[in-house]
């Protein structure tokens, strides 16, 4: 498949920067969160999701923003 290579907007790129560094915390936070204390468990889960519900918020934004620019040009 080709895809024309577009410019991003200032803001939808941010977007991008701020959903993959959540992306990325949320995963790792998951990876090396195995402690046996329930109490650090509970709060990385925690953390874990609200990051991962952040990143996906994101990407959505930097979507939308993405392509409502691509068609205004």
């Amino acid at each position: 498949m080709c895809l024309a290579n577009r410019k991003p907007s200032r803001k939808s790129r941010i977007f991008l920067a701020l959903g993959n560094l959540c992306m990325f915390t949320g995963l790792i936070m998951s990876r090396i969160g195995n402690n046996s204390n329930q109490h650090q468990t509970n709060w990385t889960h925690f953390a874990t999701g609200y990051l991962l519900g952040l990143a996906i918020t994101f990407l959505f934004a930097a979507m939308y923003k993405a392509r409502r620019n691509s068609n205004n040009t």
